[in-house]
């Protein structure tokens, strides 16, 4: 493993442990310098170039919730119990002052989880751009250092059968050949 692969999967490591889309971008970024001063003819760093990009796509589709709709945004704090009266700016109540614990711990559970849902929803939103650019840019590299001839035909689809994207997406690359 050479040394940006080691740090792509570094990054990739602290994404599923942190959930930080960042992460993910500083991998991306880190991939794509690696590859700028790549020789064009050199089909062995063509290869081990294409299979960092396929590893990270594939690594993309497990995050990606296919639950996820854009329609469903997340609202800000939760509604507070009927038994209260007083909302403060930010929407919220402060759950100290509900006298009734039991509504207290509903209304604190109630936040919670609207908190939990923003930041899912934040993070599968920011992994379809990510998801969208690594794709982009990994069709322009295929269509790029990929010709149409039998011999790179047949390592891409090597490349293809040994990586874990969905057959979705092994189809449109072999598209852009």
């Amino acid at each position: 493993m050479d040394t940006t692969d080691s740090r792509v999967a570094q990054k990739l490591g602290e994404f599923e442990q942190q959930q930080d889309p960042t992460l993910l971008h500083e991998a991306l970024d880190l991939i794509e310098a690696a590859e700028r001063d790549m020789p064009t003819g050199d089909r062995a760093k063509r290869r081990e170039a294409l299979a960092r990009r396929l590893h990270f796509i594939a690594m993309l589709d497990r995050s990606i919730d296919p639950a996820w709709d854009i329609e469903k945004k997340p609202m800000q704090g939760a509604p507070p119990p009927s038994s209260h009266g007083a909302v403060f700016p930010s929407g919220e109540v402060d759950p100290a002052t509900i006298p009734d614990p039991a509504e207290r711990g509903e209304y604190e559970a109630a936040l919670q989880a609207s908190k939990a849902y923003a930041k899912w929803y934040d993070v599968q939103f920011q992994l379809r751009g990510i998801d969208e650019r690594a794709m982009r840019f990994t069709e322009h590299f295929v269509g790029e250092r990929f010709g149409d001839s039998p011999a790179d035909r047949q390592e891409l689809e090597e490349l293809l059968e040994e990586s874990l994207l969905a057959e979705e997406r092994r189809e449109r690359l072999r598209r852009t050949l």
